[in-house]
């Protein structure tokens, strides 16, 4: 896996210090686990011991990365896609 990823590094020109940084910077926290994941891998980890140090399946730890490997780090942002609205931005109520 060090390989893989360290390839997907090369390709998108980012330093291996550069997924720290970025762990670190995410505006949400799953796009720092993301962060720290790929993170994990470059230091060796294997799919299987990122997800189970995250709780998460080993599949979603690889989707992530493919996802990285194909659209860089773009596919790492996190998109709210359910649920309610935050309350911020939710219609007032009448008094």
């Amino acid at each position: 896996m060090p390989n893989e990823i360290a390839a997907v590094l090369v390709h998108w020109q980012i330093a291996p210090r550069r997924l720290r940084d970025e762990m670190y910077r995410a505006p949400t926290p799953r796009e720092r686990e993301r962060w720290h994941a790929l993170w994990l891998l470059s230091q060796g980890w294997s799919a299987a011991a990122v997800a189970r140090a995250f709780e998460r399946d080993p599949h979603s730890i690889g989707a992530w990365l493919d996802d990285f490997r194909r659209h860089g780090p773009a596919a790492l942002a996190f998109t709210h896609t359910g649920g309610p609205p935050p309350p911020s931005t939710r219609p007032g109520r009448p008094t």
